[in-house]
């Protein structure tokens, strides 16, 4: 029988002894059981593996609209890199637009404490934000929530394919009226 405590390490139990490895080696322990086990399909998805999703180089499309006054219509296209950071436990996602001009980067990871996944934007336009998330399974979605200078947001991260995303976003100010809505995607670039 196997254990896991986070602070503790993962523990087996085995003829009545405890058997104790600090986390670290725990972590490993535990990936390569996973990827030896068998069936995983009744499995509950790790926290990380749905973050592991934006791993990899990204071709990004995005529409960003206000609706004024005046209204206005921003598209924008650009490529991606995400790769996992300090330890695996983090996420480091930047993007750039084409033409150079406008950067981001967001760095995500799961607080298992909280139950939630955690979000930090920082754009090179001084525009920066937090959020929490969750995952929802059965759309493949993990929706972002969070407050900004100027409101609250909701971002829809759903992953149409294993190398589509597709994602949405509306603010609204604290009044409760909407100031921006965007849409795009996140489609994994071909093998050069």
């Amino acid at each position: 029988m196997m254990l896991v405590n986070r602070r503790r390490g993962v523990r087996w139990l085995q003829g009545g002894k405890v058997l104790a490895m600090p986390p670290v080696v725990g972590v490993l322990a535990l990936a390569t059981v996973g990827a030896l086990g068998g069936d995983v399909s009744d499995r509950p998805v790790e926290p990380l593996q749905v973050l592991e999703r934006f791993v990899g180089e990204w071709e990004t499309a995005a529409t960003l609209r206000r609706p004024g006054p005046p209204p206005s219509e921003i598209v924008t296209r650009g490529t991606a890199t995400c790769q996992r950071t300090l330890g695996g436990q983090w996420f480091e996602f930047r993007t750039e637009t084409i033409p150079p001009g406008e950067s981001d980067l967001q760095v995500m990871t799961y607080d298992a404490d909280a139950g939630v996944y955690r979000q930090w934007v920082f754009s090179s336009d001084g525009y920066r934000h937090e959020a929490t998330g969750q995952w929802n399974r059965a759309t493949n979605t993990l929706r972002w929530t969070g407050r900004s200078g100027d409101g609250t947001f909701v971002i829809d991260d759903h992953w149409a394919s294993p190398d589509r995303l597709e994602w949405t976003l509306r603010r609204t100010n604290p009044q409760g009226a909407l100031v921006q809505t965007s849409d795009g995607t996140v489609k994994r670039a071909e093998a050069r």
